[in-house]
């Protein structure tokens, strides 16, 4: 009887066990299945693309320079309305890893509620993250004497806080795309403006023959110009999935490998699109800001693992004479187009 009692027991721990490996962080465990997958279909790319190597191997043993060397990969963070958990959260993760993000400041907005304060926004900045600029109100409301106050006076606020050449703009909502006078009055003051959404942006805005001229050759206002640079919105996309992290997780890896067509088959290892993806909260609250922490920390980790450079908008310049955004050399405060391979140049 003893026997019996005995091997009851131990059926029934067997069971609840087993019922707690099944219940037990399914999202974590369901991020990490996809992680391996979307791995091992990165490291098979790798492989047929002329990298060599044993097909079984997973790519985060290889040694990441050799991986950078072969896929030629890019991507850019942005980080919007300073939420005090990019601070918190997002930026031991990025640290983690050596990653710099561009984070864009509305100076109305600091130290308010759950935003950054200024020693948290100026120690980003002197850590090496890229600070921009950001407005609080839709610019396309505005009349034309405020528009021009807002958009100055977001970028004179970043200089009275000591942080130096503020090169590019965010237009709430990224509504503008097809408004000039938003569009001339941004001009005044920055090289470039994030407005709009899309997966990629073409270094060539899509445009062979104006460019990222804001207007064409007629004197028609181009929708695609460096004032109208758009981003990933990872929260449309939180939104979307119901804030179910395998799917955005797949979406995201989607949208950051979506560059293999432009970039990945080039002799001449110029890039010629980048991802821009869009964060605002870093939290497990599921508002309309919000992104999850492990969905976060899953990005960044296939991010460094399968080699991607992450640049940051202050690494992007302009080239006057054939209207091309281009990448900057690393370590440049205002780069020349170069013809290289930015494979060839280190992890920013």
């Amino acid at each position: 009887m003893m026997v019996i009692a005995l091997l009851s027991i131990t059926i029934i721990i067997f069971i609840l066990m087993i019922g707690l490996m099944i219940f037990t962080s399914p999202h974590i465990s369901l991020i990490d299945t996809t992680y391996a997958k979307k791995n091992k279909s990165a490291n098979n790319s790798v492989n047929n693309d002329g990298g060599g190597g044993d097909n079984s191997n997973n790519i985060a043993n290889q040694d990441q320079s050799n991986i950078a060397a072969i896929n030629n990969k890019v991507v850019i963070l942005t980080f919007g309305d300073i939420h005090k958990s990019q601070y918190m959260i997002a930026k031991p993760i990025l640290d983690q890893y050596g990653f710099k993000g561009s984070f864009f400041v509305t100076c109305d907005m600091v130290d308010k509620d759950s935003q950054m304060d200024w020693q948290e926004i100026v120690t980003l900045y002197h850590e090496g993250h890229d600070i921009e600029a950001k407005s609080a109100d839709d610019l396309i409301k505005l009349p034309a004497d405020q528009l021009n106050s807002q958009v100055s006076q977001s970028k004179q606020c970043l200089l009275d806080h000591g942080i130096n050449n503020p090169s590019t703009f965010a237009v709430p909502q990224g509504n503008a795309i097809d408004n000039s006078t938003v569009i001339e009055s941004i001009a005044k003051y920055y090289d470039f403006a994030i407005n709009g959404f899309s997966p990629l942006m073409r270094l060539d805005c899509n445009n062979d023959h104006t460019g990222c001229s804001i207007y064409s050759d007629n004197g028609q206002l181009s929708t695609l110009n460096r004032y109208s640079i758009r981003e990933w919105s990872h929260n449309a996309n939180d939104k979307k999935y119901d804030y179910n992290s395998t799917a955005i997780f797949n979406r995201f890896v989607d949208v950051v490998d979506s560059q293999f067509k432009y970039n990945d088959n080039n002799n001449d290892g110029v890039i010629n699109a980048i991802p821009l993806i869009a964060y605002h909260s870093i939290d497990n609250d599921r508002t309309s800001s919000s992104t999850a922490i492990d969905l976060f920390a899953a990005e960044m980790k296939y991010l460094h693992d399968n080699g991607f450079k992450v640049l940051t908008m202050h690494n992007i310049g302009y080239d006057q004479n054939n209207g091309r955004l281009y990448v900057k050399a690393p370590g440049t405060e205002s780069g020349t187009p170069n013809p290289n391979s930015l494979s060839l140049y280190p992890v920013f």
